[in-house]
């Protein structure tokens, strides 16, 4: 310890003192992305609101419309399942109605997708929520008529 003086030794201790309490650089705070969305109006179906706008399909499916697996797969945020209530009509409204708030507390989703799953099931309907909007050119076909499509609408200042 000859080349060590206390004076020496207290500079070094005192400046990384500093450096813990200021550091040199400071880490960027993160921002959340912000959600994708569109114009629209919500929408009243069967007595429930819907405050997304419709999702509709450029191409016209005769027995359903989903959409396209591999796009779902890579941009599904959240997923779940709700009851539909009998009459299906109204039932699966209900179904939408739910699903929406579900999406709207899943990370940064901006569209949702409602399918209902039969009469011979005991889920009732299934929920996926996406951190994109559902764009009219990414359906294709599918077996399942009784569906809903939505995307999330812009915020109005």
């Amino acid at each position: 310890m000859a080349g060590f003086t206390l004076k020496a030794v207290l500079s070094v201790v005192a400046s990384a003192a500093l450096g813990l309490a200021y550091p040199a650089t400071d880490a960027p705070t993160p921002t959340a992305a912000a959600v994708p969305c569109t114009t629209g109006d919500p929408v009243v179906t069967a007595g429930y609101t819907i405050n997304y706008a419709p999702a509709i399909p450029t191409a016209v499916f005769e027995a359903g419309y989903q959409p396209e697996p591999v796009w779902a797969k890579e941009h599904v945020v959240g997923t779940y399942t709700f009851g539909v209530p009998q009459p299906v009509e109204s039932g699966f409204a209900y179904a939408q109605f739910k699903c929406q708030y579900y999406c709207n507390a899943a990370a940064n989703a901006g569209s949702f997708f409602v399918n209902y799953a039969g009469e011979a099931s005991n889920i009732g309907s299934y929920c996926t929520c996406y951190d994109q909007l559902l764009e009219p050119e990414s359906f294709v076909s599918n077996n399942q008529s009784v569906v809903g499509a939505w995307n999330h609408i812009c915020a109005s200042n």
